[in-house]
């Protein structure tokens, strides 16, 4: 009685809930099938992105396609300050990266640059990584790690100009020793956000670094340069 009284809408719907999505709109979202552990593209992939550019990340969990349905509710999250859904989003990936969670001391939200997480009021990442964390009981550290650049967003960019956009620009101002963490972001779409973030955390000490997703763009669509 208490189920029927006390329910949530499911966001893509609008019918109960029992957390985030319901199951027909869970079932719904377009699932990355027999992903490459190391780099999260579906398999066979045509062109690794570890032998394009540097590769930090150990392990990448991104379990959804970057397309409908999912596509609207990662867009409503960023663009129309839907921030609720960081919550619904984490749900959804939680059964995906909950057995990986055992060797995992830390999560680390991707950080927006400051003008930007002043115009947006909240970063994304972080609203995941919270759900997650509280759930899976690991620490989130948001304090003294920073993006220092790439002031442009990434949408709209190849997979070169993504590198250049991001070299360099995240600073670590704290000690992650022989800490094992993963990387929290929305969407993976060429890696270079997530490994320049790896490369800097790795340079302050920490053991590995994975990185868990909602979503990833399929390899054609960035390396055509339709989608970015």
């Amino acid at each position: 009685m208490l189920e029927r009284l006390f329910f949530e809408v499911c966001p893509g719907c609008a019918e109960p809930s029992r957390a985030g999505l319901c199951a027909v709109c869970a079932a719904a979202l377009p699932r990355v099938v027999d992903p490459c552990e190391r780099c999260g593209l579906a398999r066979p992939v045509a062109s690794c992105p570890r032998r394009a550019r540097p590769w930090q990340i150990e392990r990448v969990i991104a379990p959804f396609h970057y397309a409908q349905p999912l596509d609207g509710l990662i867009h409503a999250l960023k663009y129309r300050a839907a921030r609720r859904l960081g919550r619904t989003l984490a749900l959804a990936i939680l059964e995906h990266v909950r057995a990986g969670a055992r060797d995992v001391d830390a999560l680390v939200p991707v950080p927006l640059h400051p003008r930007r997480l002043r115009e947006r009021g909240f970063n994304q990442a972080a609203e995941i990584a919270r759900t997650l964390g509280r759930v899976l009981d690991l620490p989130v550290v948001l304090a003294r790690v920073h993006r220092r650049g790439a002031q442009f967003a990434q949408t709209g960019r190849g997979a070169t100009e993504r590198l250049e956009n991001v070299a360099h620009a995240f600073a670590v101002e704290r000690s992650f020793a022989a800490t094992r963490l993963v990387i929290v972001d929305d969407v993976l779409t060429t890696g270079a956000t997530v490994n320049a973030l790896a490369a800097a955390l790795l340079a302050a000490g920490a053991a590995r670094c994975d990185a868990w997703a909602v979503a990833r763009t399929p390899e054609r669509e960035y390396s055509s340069g339709a989608r970015s």
